[in-house]
């Protein structure tokens, strides 16, 4: 009795998992000399819509990783090398729709992105752990420079300009993924700051790695400490890794 029951549980999970797919679903690559406008995903009700994201982006949306956390893969999947893109990344949009009618979640939408890449895009992989050269963000000897949010404040961070940012409510992994491998930093940032919380803040910086910015403002490496109380440390630590086996480009309807 016991085999049976456990036998129609696991039948049971692999409907429901095997049910996360989309209904339909519209795959177009966009002509390399078209005008982007706007990049990303947007969950809504029943539906999904993709705009200009390549392989990559739509590898760490589907997976909830960070661009940086891929490797392998053709050079037109748009794969993050030394925070740039390569050349010749073909990006994509996609229009998709869950069946039935019920709102669909993030995770869903998530979950039916996965299959559909491994059926159009035959898309296989797998993960490894990897030592990778990272800014591990830290406290500073003076302690933090900021308090934690009222309860009913949400969690932004908002880009004034090209080197100053507002948190309101935002978190230390927000902090620090926002100045992964970007905005005058080279490296994937990983927060080991202890802090749990939501906090305030605003942020100056010069972006040394852009020139819409104003070279009198302290490098990001400086302000951290001075406006925050953390820093930025280099360290080496092990990141898992999804690495692309095998993709193909899709054939679009």
């Amino acid at each position: 009795m016991r085999s049976v029951i456990l036998l129609a549980v696991t039948s049971v999970c692999l409907f429901a998992q095997e049910s996360l797919k989309f209904e339909v679903a519209s795959v177009k690559t966009r002509p390399p000399d078209s005008l982007i406008t706007m990049i990303g995903a947007s969950p809504s009700g029943t539906r999904l819509a993709i705009e200009a994201m390549s392989l990559s982006d739509l590898i760490a949306w589907a997976y909830n990783v960070k661009p940086w956390q891929i490797a392998g893969g053709p050079a037109w999947a748009g794969i993050q090398r030394d925070r740039t893109t390569l050349d010749g990344a073909r990006r994509f949009d996609i229009t998709a729709k869950a069946g039935g009618d019920a709102t669909r979640s993030t995770d869903d939408f998530r979950q039916m992105l996965q299959a559909l890449l491994m059926d159009r895009f035959h898309l296989a992989f797998h993960r490894e752990s990897r030592d990778i050269p990272v800014y591990a963000l830290v406290l500073d000897k003076g302690g933090v420079k900021f308090h934690e949010s009222k309860p009913e404040t949400k969690g932004i961070l908002r880009m004034n300009g090209a080197g100053r940012i507002t948190s309101s409510g935002a978190t230390m992994t927000q902090l620090a993924g926002w100045f992964s491998n970007a905005n005058g930093v080279e490296r994937p940032v990983i927060d080991q700051t202890g802090l749990t919380g939501h906090y305030d803040f605003t942020l100056t910086w010069s972006n040394t790695l852009t020139n819409a910015t104003d070279s009198s403002d302290p490098s990001i490496f400086t302000a951290m400490p001075e406006q925050l109380g953390l820093k930025l440390e280099p360290k080496r630590l092990p990141v898992e890794v999804l690495v692309i086996d095998r993709a193909e480009t899709p054939s679009e309807n």
